[in-house]
């Protein structure tokens, strides 16, 4: 299945301020350190179904930061409450990467730690618990040209939450290889009841 699938009320967490990576670029706009740190970038093409859900301009890919490459960010949710899960889109580089979220009560306060993971960019399948929510048809090196047998993808992962964690800021990891395109919250006043 291609496309973000998020669950019923889940919260949008706004990445916009906090994106520091240009990681998808056209093949006349190449140049910069791209996705990899190495000039590789993704084909803007292979977002353009999902920019409405990431949160990203229709026309991304000309050179803006489109994801954030953790880097210790601290981000004030626009919603308190208790965490029932943590959804999230992206990829690593440089292989696989799983690191610690740490959900706060307050920027220095308490806090309660989520392991999240994605496979690397390149990987051809998903690990346990992921799933394949974009493929774009080739990676682009920094002089926009395809790199022959690379086929770039983004992953999908979801992360519960045990207990009843209240927070209202989310710590990133200091890992510039694990790169968030989309990360939604599910609150548990906020799930919806069967009837």
């Amino acid at each position: 299945m291609r496309g973000v699938t998020v669950p019923v009320g889940a919260v949008a967490i706004d990445l916009a301020p906090h994106r520091n990576n240009v990681g998808c670029a056209t093949a006349e706009k190449p140049g910069g350190e791209g996705f990899d740190g190495f000039g590789r970038f993704l084909p803007a093409k292979m977002l353009h179904d999902l920019a409405p859900a990431l949160g990203l301009a229709e026309d991304h890919g000309q050179g803006a930061p489109d994801n954030v490459a953790c880097e210790g960010q601290l981000i004030r949710l626009p919603h308190t409450g208790v965490v029932t899960a943590l959804h999230a889109v992206g990829a690593g580089s440089g292989g696989s990467v799983q690191e610690v979220v740490r959900l706060r009560q307050g920027p220095g306060g308490e806090g309660t730690d989520l392991v999240i993971g994605f496979s690397d960019v390149l990987a051809r399948h998903p690990a346990v618990g992921e799933s394949c929510c974009a493929e774009g048809e080739f990676f682009l090196d920094s002089g926009g040209e395809a790199v022959p047998g690379a086929v770039p993808r983004l992953w999908q992962v979801t992360v519960g939450c045990t207990g009843t964690p209240r927070c209202t800021w989310l710590e990133l990891p200091y890992n510039p290889d694990l790169h968030l395109f989309g990360l939604w919250m599910s609150f548990a006043e906020h799930r919806e009841v069967a009837p």
